[in-house]
């Protein structure tokens, strides 16, 4: 573990309880610990948070171990002291600043073609089907979901690479049982190319609502790390949409896209 992150992951809890806000949510420790490295990405510091923590399986504990934070559920946690001491002073509300983005990098950028509804990514055209809206809380955020905290995990699994999150949930609004090609597109700029036999199926059952088990070894990694870099972009303020190309030659079309040149969330 980089001993610089873990100690600004401690910091900030330090710092978050010492204002009152606690518990403390992984944003609000990705965002505080992003004020210090901002060159740090939110599949940097997820792994430390967790590693952190006493009561949560998986992550990147290294030498300090799993001593400093404790979850308290819903993606909430304290520090370890503050689990059962309930003695803290309650200061003013923190707010946080906001970073420069994590999940969209200016190298990783597409440029695309856009008219009115129509997208044409290396002469396809695309259709545009909805934005993005994952759940929100009352105050505007994208709400967490750590659904890996609720797997029963009798086989002590390991969390996959992209299984600690944190993930948000999302559906498309409507209803397209058809095969092709979607491209998820990032204020204005493709990010990610997939191929589908069944667009809503593959949004709504998969990407939009990441089950407990796909979280750890043997499940879609795929779907947590699109689902978490979504969530990601969304807090930050990006705006995402959904586009899509219906054919039936969805596999040819999407590796003929991906050959013309690279995007950003898609891996080689």
């Amino acid at each position: 573990m980089s001993d610089a992150i873990w100690k600004c992951v401690y910091r900030c809890a330090q710092e978050l309880t010492q204002q009152g806000v606690t518990p403390f949510t992984r944003g609000d420790l990705i965002r505080c610990v992003q004020r210090y490295k901002s060159d740090c990405g939110p599949g940097s510091i997820n792994p430390i948070i967790q590693g952190l923590t006493e009561n949560l399986r998986g992550g990147a504990s290294g030498a300090v171990g799993k001593n400093l934070l404790h979850s308290v559920g819903r993606g909430q946690f304290v520090l370890r002291g503050a689990a059962t001491s309930g003695s803290l002073e309650k200061k003013p509300s923190w707010t946080s600043v906001r970073s420069q983005p994590g999940a969209v990098r200016e190298q990783d950028k597409r440029p695309t073609v856009i008219s009115h509804e129509t997208l044409e990514i290396g002469g396809y055209a695309f259709k545009h089907i909805c934005d993005i809206e994952p759940v929100k809380n009352d105050d505007g955020t994208v709400r967490e979901f750590t659904p890996q905290d609720r797997y029963e995990n009798t086989g002590r699994l390991a969390l996959n690479r992209y299984g600690v999150g944190p993930f948000c949930k999302f559906k498309i609004s409507r209803n397209i049982a058809r095969s092709g090609v979607y491209a998820l597109v990032v204020d204005e700029y493709v990010y990610y190319i997939g191929e589908c036999e069944n667009l809503t199926n593959r949004f709504n059952m998969g990407y939009g609502n990441i089950s407990p088990r796909n979280c750890f070894a043997g499940g879609q990694e795929t779907n947590c790390r699109i689902n978490n870099l979504i969530f990601t972009s969304v807090s930050e303020g990006l705006k995402a949409t959904l586009w899509f190309h219906e054919t039936s030659d969805y596999k040819q079309v999407e590796s003929d896209l991906r050959a013309r040149g690279k995007f950003g969330w898609n891996r080689t």
